[in-house]
């Protein structure tokens, strides 16, 4: 999944990361991402979005004051819930946007889509708006697209095309086992402990699992990338599959 990272998102990455370990940190922020960015970015974005000012106002605010020298295994420090939701919706973006490779302009704007985290709400207050935003980062991709053309251009494409596979996969299971727990006999207060239970693992693992995993799979290939799809399929149905027993387990207490 590395593999589809921009050189400037690899070094905003890899700044990052330093910084929060330079600084003691348990976990990258979105401070920290948005460092990484004003220095990584090229120097279009940086004037567009006013990216060294947005920096000057962070290193103020925080004292942060990023090495030179950057780690090339960014994922040492883990990021927090915000910074892996940020990174979640900049992958989101380079699919909305059709862009074959995430760079900085689609961290930036994950950054953005992150309203709990500061450095959303730092950008909000410089002017930065996410539809303005979006506008700027398509012009900007678009002239970047026009002077180069090292990647395939059907490449976003497709893994669009597979992502809406995967999900329509994943809707039609989640009817089918909501069928099957709907016409099974289990007492709906045994459905409301189970998708209680369930609940909690998917809670435990979004706060404790991996925030990495993706990095550290290292170069990609075919079953690479298999892997990514299939961990990202159970993944989806782990996290969000405990309604179906708690929803039906309610509704079975509430009729009784």
């Amino acid at each position: 999944m590395f593999d589809r990272f921009a050189e400037d998102a690899r070094r905003a990455i890899a700044i990052a990361t330093q910084e929060a370990a330079r600084l003691g940190l348990p976990y990258v922020e979105g401070e920290h991402l948005l460092v990484g960015i004003s220095r990584s970015s090229d120097p279009e974005l940086k004037q567009m979005f006013r990216l060294q000012e947005l920096e000057e106002a962070i290193l103020a605010h925080q004292s942060l004051d990023v090495k030179p020298e950057l780690s090339e295994k960014p994922g040492s420090v883990p990021l927090s819930d915000s910074a892996k939701r940020t990174w979640a919706y900049a992958m989101e973006e380079a699919v909305r946007l059709n862009s074959p490779e995430v760079g900085c302009g689609h961290l930036l704007l994950g950054v953005l889509r992150e309203s709990e985290s500061a450095a959303s709400r730092l950008l909000i207050a410089h002017k930065v708006d996410l539809e303005l935003a979006r506008r700027m980062v398509v012009s900007s991709l678009t002239r970047s697209a026009a002077a180069s053309s090292s990647r395939p251009i059907g490449l976003a494409s497709r893994i669009k095309r597979r992502y809406w596979i995967a999900t329509a996969v994943q809707l039609a299971v989640m009817v089918v086992l909501g069928l099957a727990v709907a016409i099974s006999h289990i007492a709906g207060r045994y459905l409301l402990i189970i998708g209680g239970v369930w609940f909690l693992a998917a809670l435990a693992w979004f706060k404790l699992g991996p925030s990495s995993f993706f990095f550290s799979l290292g170069r990609q290939n075919r079953a690479k990338v298999a892997l990514i799809y299939v961990f990202g399929w159970f993944y989806g149905t782990f996290m969000f599959g405990w309604l179906l027993p708690l929803s039906i387990g309610i509704y079975r207490v509430a009729v009784r």
